[in-house]
């Protein structure tokens, strides 16, 4: 284990570069550059042993995430769950969603939100829409059927996003951890929320940093500030330039993801014709983060 957090407590702070440049150094070492470097094979995944929950936190510490396989268990949202708590996330959101919002797949309830539909998704942290005080802050997903065709992602660490902004233009950054940015705007209504939304990167109570940023304009209402304007924009280039630190995979069935709500992406997929056969996987979010040195 790095430590990070305890050895560099101030590596977040903009106006002190000690702290920021010796864990950067280390951070862009360490950083996994593809797929397999990220993946923790488990037993059961509803009953990990003490050695995978360390391979686990070990792997989620150098990069925000990891990928895991399910072994013997059932493929479920409450596998997915019980994964979750062993790791001590447990505060989903689950309550205040639609009861099918859990599984993503093409069930014809929820397909006007781009998740549940074949088509791309841009680079987006989930539930940019959460105010400031309560986010998401961990993501978790579970394929039980990948799709026929297509639906590789592409995840990009915060923590990464955050170095590259830092160095290319710590002003920009600045106005991203103290500015309100956006507000989340109704995309059927287009009212617009006061109660949710605002800054793109902070850090929370424990130290570790928070991030939220969606292409998706239709339900984000961004600042006419000219500072915000000018810092999206960067922030915006940065991500598309998909830098050398992006990584690009597929989950397999049985295989999923365990991440503190990383950037991501989902190119186009076809799906089966047949109901039986559709892509489906199960998705949990929590308010909590997986923090390998709690």
């Amino acid at each position: 284990m790095k430590h990070w957090n305890t050895r560099y407590p101030k590596r977040y702070d903009l106006d002190s570069d000690g702290d920021y440049l010796k864990w950067r150094d280390e951070k862009l070492a360490a950083y996994p550059r593809n797929i397999s470097e990220l993946v923790v094979e488990l037993g059961d995944m509803t009953a990990i042993t003490n050695t995978e929950k360390a391979k686990i936190f070990e792997t989620v510490e150098l990069a925000n995430m990891c990928i895991f396989s399910a072994g013997s268990a059932e493929l479920s949202m409450n596998s997915l769950l019980d994964l979750g708590k062993q790791l001590g996330v447990a505060d989903t959101d689950k309550s205040s969603r639609h009861s099918k919002s859990d599984e993503l797949t093409d069930s014809g309830i929820l397909n006007r939100a781009i998740p549940f539909t074949t088509r791309h998704v841009r680079w987006h942290t989930d539930a940019t829409y959460y105010g400031s005080d309560k986010t998401i802050q961990a993501l978790f997903l579970l394929c039980k059927r990948p799709a026929v065709e297509g639906g590789s992602n592409k995840v990009l660490d915060n923590e990464i996003l955050y170095i590259l902004l830092r160095d290319k233009d710590p002003e920009a950054l600045k106005v991203l951890m103290n500015k309100d940015c956006f507000k989340y705007k109704n995309p059927n209504t287009g009212e617009i929320s006061e109660q949710l939304g605002g800054k793109v990167f902070w850090t929370n109570m424990d130290g570790h940093l928070c991030h939220r940023f969606s292409f998706r304009k239709m339900d984000m209402a961004w600042s006419e500030d000219n500072d915000v304007i000018a810092a999206r924009d960067v922030l915006e280039s940065l991500i598309l330039d998909e830098s050398e630190y992006v990584i690009e995979g597929r989950l397999e069935s049985g295989l999923g993801l365990i991440s503190n709500n990383v950037q991501h992406t989902r190119e186009k997929l076809v799906d089966s014709d047949d109901a039986a056969k559709k892509r489906l996987l199960f998705r949990a979010r929590f308010y909590d983060r997986v923090n390998p040195q709690a």
